[in-house]
C-alpha cells in the first residue's frame, strides 16, 4: 500500500541526473548553496552548523544562516551573539580548518532597509520609504516578509563571493516552501492591479482606473481610517520606479534556487510525525523539480549489538534480554522508516546520526556531528 505521505514516482523522475551524488561530502564539495529543510524539533539548525563546519575541515569558505530568532545556532557554535552580519567562527583550541566558518542570524528589518537602499534610484527615494509610518509595520510583521529577507540575505551572501559555500538553516517545513516561493510572490504582487492603482502618480492616473478604485479607496478609508491609507499610498508611490529592479533580483534568486550547484538537504528524527512532514517537503520540492539531494535522520537509536546468552528464565538476565531484543526492533524500525522516506527515488542518499547520550552546545560537539556527518574528516592540530 502506498503511503500518501511520501512522494510518488513521478515527481522523483523529474530528478536529473546532474543533481546524483554518491554521499553527504560530494553535496558540501559541489555545492554553492545548501538548502536545509524539515520539521521543528529535529536538530535542523545543529546539522546544518556542523555541515557548514564539515565544509571548512574540508578546505571550504563556508557560512551558515538562520531565520530562527532563537539562540540554538549560537549556542551550537559556543558563541555569545550571532547577528545579521556574518561572524567568524573560530576553531577548538589546539586545532585549525583548511577553511573557515562563519555564520549571521537573519535580521528582517536589517535586510529589508539595505535591501530598499540597494534598489532605490536615488538617497531621496530610500529615505522617503524607510520614513514611511508604514514601513516599519511591514518589515517587521507582514506574513512573508521574513521568508523574502531570507532569500534576499542567501542572495546577497551568495553574489558578494566571500563564501564558497553558503548553507540556509530555513523555517519549519511549511515555512520553508513559502520562502522557496517569495521571490515568484513579489512579482506577483507587483503586478496586481491594486498595486498599479496604489502607485499611481496623480489623482488624474487615480480617475482612469475608474470609479471602481475610487469606491475602493473610499471604503478603505472608512474601515482604516483616512490617515492610515494616506500613509499607506505614500507608501506604495513612494516604491514607483524600483519594480523592475525588484523584478530582476527575483528572477537572479529563482535562477539560483534551481542551479545545480544549489542543494536541498531535508531533516528528519524516525518519529512517524516528523517522516510525515518531511515526505511532504520532498514531494513539494519535487512538484516545483527541485532535487533533494540528502536526508539527514538526526536522533536514530543506535542497534544494539549482538548478545549472546541463555534464554532461560533468569529473572533479570531475562527482562535485560526482553528490553535488548525492543531496543533491537525499534532500532531496525526506525532505519526502514527512514529509508521508506526516499523510496521513490534512490538517488537521494541518506545519511543518519545516532541519539547521542549528551547536548551538543559547543564547537567540539558540533565537530562530532560533523564527524558523523561526513566521515574522515577532521580539524588539523594546530
Amino acid at each position: 500500500m502506498t503511503d500518501p505521505h511520501l512522494p510518488g514516482r513521478a515527481a522523483a523522475d523529474r530528478a536529473t541526473s546532474d543533481h546524483a551524488v554518491a554521499d553527504l561530502a560530494t553535496v558540501l564539495d559541489r555545492s554553492e548553496v545548501v538548502l536545509a529543510g524539515g520539521p521543528g524539533g529535529v536538530g535542523k539548525t545543529t546539522t546544518a552548523a556542523a555541515r557548514a563546519g564539515a565544509a571548512a575541515r574540508r578546505g571550504r569558505r563556508g557560512v551558515v544562516v538562520t531565520v530562527d530568532p532563537a539562540r540554538r545556532l549560537a549556542d551550537s557554535l559556543g558563541v555569545a551573539e550571532v547577528g545579521n552580519e556574518p561572524r567568524l567562527v573560530l576553531p577548538p583550541t589546539g586545532t585549525s580548518w583548511p577553511g573557515s566558518l562563519s555564520a549571521l542570524m537573519l535580521d528582517t528589518a536589517s535586510t529589508f532597509d539595505a535591501l530598499v537602499r540597494s534598489q532605490s534610484t536615488s538617497t531621496e527615494q530610500a529615505e522617503a520609504i524607510l520614513g514611511n509610518p508604514m514601513y516599519r509595520n511591514i518589515s517587521g510583521a507582514l506574513s512573508g516578509t521574513q521568508e523574502y529577507m531570507a532569500v534576499e540575505k542567501l542572495h546577497e551572501l551568495h553574489r558578494a563571493g566571500d563564501f564558497d559555500l553558503v548553507v540556509v538553516d530555513t523555517p519549519p517545513s511549511r515555512n520553508a516552501i513559502d520562502l522557496l516561493e517569495a521571490p515568484g510572490r513579489l512579482v506577483r504582487f507587483l503586478e496586481h492591479p491594486i498595486y498599479r492603482l496604489l502607485t499611481a502618480p496623480s489623482r488624474s492616473a487615480l480617475r482612469a482606473f475608474g470609479a471602481a478604485a475610487r469606491l475602493f479607496l473610499r471604503t478603505l478609508r472608512g474601515i482604516a481610517g483616512a490617515e492610515i491609507v494616506e500613509d499607506a499610498v505614500e507608501f506604495f508611490q513612494a516604491f514607483a520606479g524600483m519594480e523592475d529592479g525588484f523584478r530582476r533580483r527575483a528572477a537572479d534568486v529563482d535562477r539560483m534556487l534551481r542551479e545545480p550547484s544549489t542543494s536541498f538537504v531535508v531533516v528528519s528524527s524516525p518519529r512517524d510525525e516528523a517522516l510525515r512532514e518531511a515526505g511532504h517537503l520532498i514531494g513539494e520540492l519535487r512538484a516545483r523539480d527541485m532535487t533533494v539531494d540528502a536526508v539527514v535522520v538526526n536522533l536514530v537509536h543506535p542497534e544494539p549489538g549482538a548478545v549472546e546468552a541463555s534464554r532461560g528464565d533468569h529473572g533479570a538476565l531475562r527482562a535485560l534480554l526482553t528490553l535488548h531484543d525492543r531496543l533491537t526492533t525499534l532500532a531496525l524500525d526506525e532505519r526502514e522508516r527512514a529509508r521508506r522516506l526516499v523510496a521513490a527515488d534512490s538517488s537521494t542518499i541518506v545519511t543518519e546520526l545516532p541519539l547521542l547520550d549528551h547536548d551538543v552546545h559547543d564547537l567540539d560537539g558540533l565537530g562530532e556531528l560533523a564527524s558523523l556527518l561526513v566521515p574522515g574528516d577532521v580539524g588539523t592540530e594546530g
